[in-house]
Parts: structure tokens; C-alpha cells; sequence
């Protein structure tokens, strides 16, 4: 008798999920923003930069990397793990809107459709001394200067931005291959 032989069957999750309008396409392929790194911050001990762009029918997603000193820099602090907690993010659309992260939660039950612009962190990893976290921000942004801005206080990283025109997203949201309808849209 095998070790798994009695263990109960697992019951298998549904393949697709409802889609909706305000969820990252799974039935695209990107368009790419034509950005090369672009740093929003930078402190002694740690510095963010925007360093991928990538845009949807929908939305677009942001790749950030935060990078920390080996060193420590002049003071000794905690690692980018440890500092995690304190690191924020968000945008200031060009109509004058704030979109804050919502730390991983999705909106109001995630069968709501969200009041607002949505900006949600949904992948990540990295060493010690470096992170890459993938961002979702939801819907397209409007035309004009669209702000990236942070701060990381633990780092000592204090709040700053950096400004992108929209409009690179929007054409790049143009470019957006689709393959075919989403999974369960309906």
C-alpha cells in the first residue's frame, strides 16, 4: 500500500474564474511601454525605480525594483523585507485623482465593480537587498502627465514622484494583442 493511498481525493478548483471588466486581461498580450528605467526615489539606504511598463485594453501593469545598499549605507536598518510594512505607492492621475494601494485586497468583494481607480500590488519577489513587485492599476489612465509616487520611510526614502505622459500607455494599450474572449466574461 502506497503512503497516499487512503488520503482523501482533492476536490479540483474550477479552471476559470468570472472575469471581470477590472481584473488584468488573461486573454492578451501586453503592449509594451517604450520606457527605459526611470527612478522615483533614492535615499542613502534604498532607491525605487519604475523599470517596466505594460498596458491592456483595460489597465495597465507597473514592475517596480527597489534596490538597498549592502552596506547599509550610513546607518544600519532593516533589510527590504523587514522594511516592507512602510513602503507605499500610488498615483496622481492627470485629472487630479488619487489612486493608494490596496495592499493586496481586492475591492468590496471582488464581484463589485470598484468606485474608483484601482491600484493593487499582485506578484513579487526578490533577495534581501533587492525586489521587483508587479503592480495592477485599473482603468487606463486619461491623456496627460500621469505621477508615479512613493516613499519609503523606513529606508529613509521620503515621498517622491516622477511623471510620465499617459499617453505612452494609452499607445501601448492599442498595441494589446487579443486572443480571444475572457474566460467566463459574460
Amino acid at each position: 500500500m502506497g503512503f497516499f493511498d487512503d488520503a482523501p481525493t482533492p476536490v479540483p478548483e474550477p479552471l476559470w474564474r468570472h472575469h471581470h471588466p477590472w481584473d488584468p486581461p488573461e486573454a492578451e498580450f501586453a503592449g509594451i511601454v517604450p520606457i527605459d528605467a526611470t527612478l522615483l526615489g533614492r535615499s542613502d539606504r534604498a532607491a525605487v525605480a519604475i523599470t517596466g511598463l505594460a498596458a491592456f485594453s483595460n489597465g495597465f501593469e507597473i514592475q517596480l525594483t527597489a534596490r538597498s545598499r549592502p552596506d547599509g549605507g550610513d546607518e544600519p536598518g532593516p533589510g527590504l523585507g523587514r522594511a516592507q510594512h512602510s513602503f507605499r505607492f500610488g498615483l496622481q492621475l492627470p485629472d487630479g485623482r488619487k489612486v493608494l494601494d490596496r495592499h493586496g485586497r481586492p475591492p468590496r468583494g471582488h464581484d463589485t465593480e470598484p468606485e474608483g481607480p484601482l491600484l493593487q500590488a499582485f506578484a513579487g519577489g526578490g533577495t534581501p537587498l533587492s525586489f521587483l513587485s508587479r503592480w495592477w492599476a485599473w482603468p487606463l489612465p486619461p491623456k496627460g502627465a500621469l505621477e508615479f509616487v512613493a516613499e519609503w520611510p523606513d529606508l529613509g526614502l521620503p515621498e517622491c514622484r516622477v511623471s510620465l505622459d499617459a499617453g505612452m500607455i494609452l499607445d501601448a494599450a492599442d498595441r494589446a494583442i487579443r486572443l480571444w474572449p475572457e474566460p467566463g466574461a459574460g
